[in-house]
């Protein structure tokens, strides 16, 4: 599996950064978790299009907003016979006005799915599955798995559902975390976003191989995030717009994502 980082800032995006998306190839099949503000900027069109599976863990604007570009993009190139076949889109069935303005989008050529708990795809070598997380509204965590490789993606949540992301995301090659929040500003244990530090803890009591951090705050240096993740757990990097990364990556994390 190769993984490209397609956005890392949370609520806005501002040049070279853009909001939360990171896309996972593995061989013809493309999956795309998360498209927040300008992260299709990073895609290649129309060939990013074919074979692709567009994962929206959850339905706040800074995970989703490029929707709209893309479902409009595919409608456009399937128009110019560019493409054939639809790309799929996969969210939560909540809130429900936000999915009902995905899904009834005229100018688009996609088919949809609702994801859950329950829900397994199997996405030509991948098999994805859901974990739901703590969040204000409904948040899906996300593992992908192709042989003995496992990514996981934590999305937006908070700490007071580590026990349920450290058994979803046991033994994973990587783990993608949110930490928005930096433990210096005094933040509770338990809000709706996680330190880089329970980061830390989660990456730590789930024995990943490697953790990279997300979804930060424009005003904070990812560097922040980093040293503070570190006193948990050593194996850990800040994630870059238009980083690709070969999954399973090799111990050196820091060393081949610096």
């Amino acid at each position: 599996m190769i993984l490209k980082v397609l956005g890392t800032q949370s609520p806005i995006s501002n040049d070279p950064h853009n909001c939360p998306g990171f896309l996972i190839t593995e061989g013809k099949y493309k999956l795309m978790l998360d498209c927040g503000s300008g992260s299709h900027r990073l895609m290649k069109f129309p060939t990013d299009l074919e074979n692709l599976y567009i994962g929206i863990t959850h339905l706040h604007e800074d995970h989703y907003s490029d929707i709209g570009c893309i479902q409009y993009g595919a409608f456009s190139n399937h128009n110019l016979k560019r493409i054939q076949i639809p790309i799929n889109i996969l969210l939560p069935a909540t809130p429900i006005d936000k999915y009902n303005k995905i899904v009834n989008e005229k100018d688009s050529f996609a088919e949809y799915n609702v994801i859950n708990e329950e829900k397994h795809l199997k996405i030509g070598d991948m098999n994805v599955s859901f974990c739901k997380t703590d969040h204000p509204i409904e948040t899906y965590a996300v593992k992908v798995n192709s042989g003995n490789k496992t990514i996981v993606y934590t999305s937006d949540t908070s700490f007071s559902a580590k026990d349920r992301i450290v058994k979803f995301s046991q033994g994973a090659d990587l783990l993608i975390c949110e930490s928005s929040l930096l433990k210096e500003h005094g933040f509770p244990e338990i809000s709706s976003h996680l330190t880089a530090e329970q980061a830390g803890i989660i990456a730590k009591e789930a024995n990943v191989k490697g953790l990279m951090l997300t979804h930060f705050w424009p005003e904070e240096l990812p560097e922040k995030y980093v040293k503070e993740a570190k006193r948990i757990f050593l194996n850990v990097v800040a994630a870059m717009e238009n980083q690709t990364i070969d999954i399973p990556i090799i111990k050196e994390i820091d060393k081949d994502m610096r």
